[in-house]
């Protein structure tokens, strides 16, 4: 099992590709599919780090400033996030606004991120709290919200299911009952 601080740093990486891969394609359709699964992908990690890693972090060492200005870029992230997503379900042709206001938020992310790991973790790292018991309740805590986030999907996917078997049982009884009118 990872220790806390590992599973940060792997959230970290992965959302770093997909900062990559966004400033690669040149399709807004695969700038927009990427820019979700990283801001999905950022929904998970804030609310993993703040409702179990930043308030162990609080007690395990004495520099609080470090974890309010942490809580503050969550904030500012979070912001532009909602202001992404809102564009994105507007979709009226925004493209360079899209982009800008994402790249906006992947310089604040990579700031986050340099601070995070260059700063609080190697405090962490040299404190005394127990980060592979604490990995662990973020790990369980995050395949959670990663289910939750894909459940809601499942749930669409199988009720058009149902829907559609439903649809195809109603017009297999619609084309045997015109059979038997003939």
């Amino acid at each position: 099992m990872p220790k806390a601080t590992q599973i940060l740093r792997q959230d970290h990486k992965k959302v770093a590709g997909l900062f990559d891969k966004f400033e690669q394609v040149e399709g807004m359709d695969d700038k927009r599919r990427l820019a979700t699964q990283a801001m999905n992908e950022l929904e998970v990690h804030a609310q993993i780090e703040e409702e179990l890693f930043y308030p162990a972090v609080k007690k395990a060492i004495e520099e609080s400033d470090l974890i309010e200005e942490a809580k503050q870029e969550h904030r500012d992230a979070k912001t532009l996030i909602r202001q992404l997503k809102n564009m994105k379900s507007q979709d009226n042709g925004e493209g360079d606004e899209f982009e800008a206001k994402f790249a906006k938020l992947m310089e604040a992310v990579q700031h986050h991120v340099e601070e995070e790991e260059g700063e609080m973790f190697p405090k962490v790292e040299a404190s005394e709290l127990d980060l592979a018991k604490l990995g662990a309740k973020m790990a369980q805590r995050k395949r959670g919200l990663l289910k939750e986030l894909g459940g809601g999907t499942a749930r669409s996917k199988s009720k058009s299911r149902s829907k559609s078997k439903s649809t195809r049982r109603t017009k297999s009884r619609s084309t045997a009952a015109r059979r038997a009118s003939r």
